[in-house]
């Protein structure tokens, strides 16, 4: 408690100088105090939690024009969602599957609005084309900027693996010409040679222009970087200056608008200030969870239930269970048990219940005569396990479960 009340007291300047997992709990905090402004506390009076009626079919038509449309939609608030013509009610967990579905929508490369980049890592930056595909495209942007903040700000991870220069546009820091590695990295390494080596009277490093593909159409133009650019060649005193008009016309010009579109979605429920103190990678961990499952932690942060423990032989199947699985199979399995493929920041330990308490991962015993199939909770992280007599029995079980559709998994008992 000592720390938690230091750490909220802390200015921005010196919490820019706390390590990642203060930073963490500091950016918690903060939030605590904006959900108490909103009702959410315990001390104050509930405020009514915001209904989103969505039919699945449609989740990103649904989901979008409710933002559009609902004139009291204060994100601090509680969202529950309610899938229309299912059993399931929303009591916390629902949101957690809506916004994974929600993601991987907009982040669908058919629908135009991102597009990875060309980099090692997987990675989403605007797509140029947008303007062709949505007439009502900066709306799309505004609204994904509001999705995002909403999974951080209720510490929900999500797959939005969205490009480091787009996550210092979000934080405000200044983009420099080395940002181009976050586009594309063969440029980027042609760039550094030339600004690391001696490059006056070398002919084959060009003048200011630079050459860009359509990537719907395949042909290439040239852009001019500055003014009759196509006849200044670049020199050892020149080629910094390049390399900033490299990015600025090419890269960040082109997505300029919409990524402050995304922009100001995002800082309508977090703002600037308040996530200045992070830097993009802990913008990304937090946004996007741990990378991959740790099995070994998932293992240790786990509860269970009379008769279970952790050396019952229907315990030791379901362990090996998921060290057979592969890792897309299991990132869908922790998306039926939690709501969410990807575990927090922190790593298990930080997993939360609906109510945002800490609630570790809990195995209890499916009981009734009819063995059934696994029954998850997703409100509070909680799995109800039939007593299954083989591993294989078990995997089976579970496939059946993560090859039926969304909309019956939870009947499945």
């Amino acid at each position: 408690m000592d720390n938690i009340k230091k750490l909220s007291q802390l200015n921005l300047e010196d919490a820019r100088k706390l390590d990642t997992e203060e930073k963490d709990l500091w950016l918690w905090i903060k939030i605590a105090v904006a959900k108490r402004a909103a009702g959410r506390g315990e001390e104050m009076f509930s405020a009514e939690p915001i209904i989103i009626p969505i039919e699945r079919k449609n989740i990103l038509r649904d989901s979008f024009e409710q933002f559009r449309t609902t004139t009291d939609l204060d994100l601090r608030r509680d969202v529950r969602i309610h899938f229309l013509d299912e059993v399931s009610q929303d009591a916390g967990g629902l949101i957690r599957e809506w916004l994974s579905i929600l993601i991987e929508k907009l982040f669908d490369p058919e629908l135009h609005l991102f597009v990875k980049t060309n980099t090692k890592e997987l990675a989403y930056t605007i797509d140029e084309t947008v303007e062709k595909h949505h007439r009502d495209y900066l709306s799309y942007y505004f609204f994904c900027g509001q999705v995002i903040a909403k999974a951080l700000y209720e510490k929900i991870p999500i797959k939005a693996y969205l490009s480091k220069l787009i996550l210092k546009m979000i934080l405000g820091q200044e983009l420099k010409a080395e940002d181009i590695k976050y586009f594309d990295i063969e440029l980027y390494n042609s760039i550094q040679f030339i600004l690391s080596n001696a490059v006056t009277g070398l002919t084959s490093i060009g003048t200011f222009i630079s050459y860009k593909k359509d990537p719907e159409t395949g042909k290439e133009t040239f852009i001019e970087l500055k003014e009759n650019g196509k006849n200044i060649e670049i020199d050892d005193s020149n080629k910094h200056e390049f390399a900033d008009l490299l990015l600025k016309k090419c890269y960040i010009a082109p997505i300029e608008v919409q990524a402050n579109e995304l922009i100001n979605g995002f800082c309508s429920l977090l703002p600037k200030e308040l996530i200045s103190v992070l830097d993009p990678d802990e913008l990304e961990l937090f946004i996007c969870g741990g990378v991959g499952i740790d099995l070994k932690d998932w293992q240790e942060n786990t509860d269970y239930e009379e008769p279970y423990h952790k050396d019952h032989p229907v315990i030791k199947r379901f362990w090996e269970m998921l060290r057979n699985m592969s890792t897309s199979k299991c990132e869908d399995f922790l998306q039926f048990c939690t709501g969410s493929k990807r575990s927090p920041a922190e790593g298990f330990r930080g997993l939360r219940a609906a109510n945002n308490k800490l609630s570790k991962f809990k195995i209890k015993e499916r009981k009734g005569e009819n063995k059934g199939f696994i029954m998850a909770h997703t409100c509070f992280n909680v799995i109800e396990l039939p007593q299954y007599e083989s591993t294989e029995e078990m995997t089976q079980a579970v496939d059946k479960i993560l090859a039926t559709p969304e909309c019956f998994k939870f009947a499945m008992v």
